[in-house]
């Protein structure tokens, strides 16, 4: 009887095993075999851009969402077992890996997956901190002679409590915060309250001079000292119409942008984000992968408010579209360390179309957001599709919200107006309990012209 039940014990331990394995392709069909890592609608929006590239064979997203799975297919497994991602992008053949999340990247895992010999779209943890870090972000900055605000770092919320004066401040965490843990206080009285709230953590803090001007994103790819601009977006951070209420993730973006239009990207990279990529690459930490500055045009002109070190989101749901060519095979290029050698043959071209994302969200979000609520999607207008983030499958096969921000209406048009105009009729048509978007993305960009 001993026997049998160690038998019966050794089967269910090889089918645990065998359920941790890949399951894997065969190694058939040309093109590229590439893997997207995370769940969100920053990598919905990579993995459809992917899957509108003639150079792509297969597209893999790890975690992914539900809806991905309309064109690629979706692995739920802990992304940061390994050897597990190792053992799958062997089993599948990958050749290239882009990376989303900024605590995937905080974490190393570019290092990791460069061991494995695949190309990986993702800076390595010492170049990364320039987003994990702020104080680094800061301090490299001023080494690199980049205007940023007037800023001081302290160890804890109680080091840096006792050095609050009566004026504006910038509160912000130094680690990161998914984009929350940021707050622009009017007083003294207001920076205590952050301090004490939570909201900035119990870690390294930065105090920032407040910067008065309009904001804009800026992306680039950048190879070593080889720095190529993306298209200029701008994004709406706070959670209320007219920038009121806590920070978000982001509430929405568009691109273009009157704020820092086209043809100033490149000269802008060029004084704001190559000094910085020098200044790593001299150091011996070339950054590698895709570099997002938000930065503010001030009186005195621009300045860099901060790094992140991956594709922003929302904004990815805006440019990726607007980026010429085939995406796929300037990733690989941008992963393989060939970035200037490609874009030397294939210059990046930005498309004249205008793009406005809403992201449409749940009650509670930022804070507690509801889930389980069923989604009802109606007939959207041409042009306009849905990237999915927060939501997942219902038993009965239609969609649930599943977090905060549950999806992005992204609307394309002649202009900033009219892309914005098919977006808010869009969002009209997608309904659950408690549902909200902020009613102001791109307001601010009428005038924008776009030639067609």
């Amino acid at each position: 009887m001993k026997w049998f039940n160690e038998g019966d014990r050794m089967r269910k331990l090889i089918a645990a095993q065998r359920a941790k394995r890949s399951p894997g392709r065969a190694h058939a069909g040309a093109g590229l075999n590439t893997l997207v890592l995370g769940g969100g609608g920053r990598e919905y929006a990579i993995a459809w851009r992917l899957a509108r590239c003639d150079s792509v064979n297969t597209i893999d997203v790890i975690p992914g969402n539900a809806a991905m799975s309309l064109f690629a297919r979706t692995l739920d497994f802990p992304i940061d077992e390994g050897g597990r991602l190792e053992q799958h992008i062997a089993a599948s053949f990958i050749d290239l890996v882009i990376v989303g999340p900024d605590e995937l990247v905080a974490s190393g895992i570019g290092n990791v997956l460069r061991r494995t010999g695949v190309t990986v779209v993702c800076p390595s943890r010492e170049a990364a901190q320039l987003e994990w870090s702020k104080t680094f972000a800061k301090e490299a900055l001023r080494e690199a002679g980049v205007p940023t605000a007037a800023f001081r770092t302290f160890r804890d919320t109680q080091a840096a409590r006792h050095a609050l004066t009566d004026g504006p401040v910038v509160v912000k965490a130094d680690g990161l915060a998914a984009g929350k843990g940021v707050v622009v206080a009017r007083d003294r009285a207001e920076a205590e309250a952050a301090l004490s709230s939570g909201a900035i953590g119990s870690g390294g803090v930065l105090l920032e001079e407040v910067l008065a001007g309009q904001e804009a994103s800026l992306h680039a790819l950048v190879d070593g000292e080889t720095v190529v601009a993306l298209p200029p977006s701008r994004d709406h951070k706070r959670v209320g119409d007219g920038d009121t209420g806590p920070n978000t993730g982001g509430m929405g973006a568009c691109s273009p942008t009157r704020v820092l239009p086209d043809e100033e990207a490149q000269p802008l990279a060029d004084r704001l984000i190559a000094p910085v990529a020098r200044l790593l690459a001299e150091r011996g930490t070339p950054y590698r992968g895709v570099l997002y500055a938000g930065l503010m045009k001030t009186a005195d002109g621009w300045k860099v408010i901060e790094f992140n070190a991956r594709f922003g989101d929302p904004e990815a749901q805006v440019i990726l579209p607007r980026i010429g060519g085939d995406f796929g095979t300037l990733m690989q290029a941008l992963g393989d360390g060939r970035l200037a050698a490609y874009t030397h043959t294939h210059p990046v071209r930005f498309s004249q179309r205008a793009y406005v994302d809403v992201a449409l969200c749940a009650e509670g979000y930022p804070s507690l957001p509801r889930r389980g609520d069923p989604i009802t999607i109606g007939d959207l207008p041409d042009d306009v599709w849905t990237f999915h983030a927060g939501s997942q499958r219902s038993p009965s096969g239609g969609f649930i919200t599943a977090g905060g921000r549950v999806l992005h209406v992204v609307a394309q048009g002649d202009t900033p107006a009219h892309a914005r105009d098919r977006a808010y009729v869009a969002a009209q048509r997608i309904t659950w309990t408690g549902r909200f978007y902020r009613s102001d993305i791109a307001a601010s960009e009428d005038r924008v012209q776009v030639t067609v």
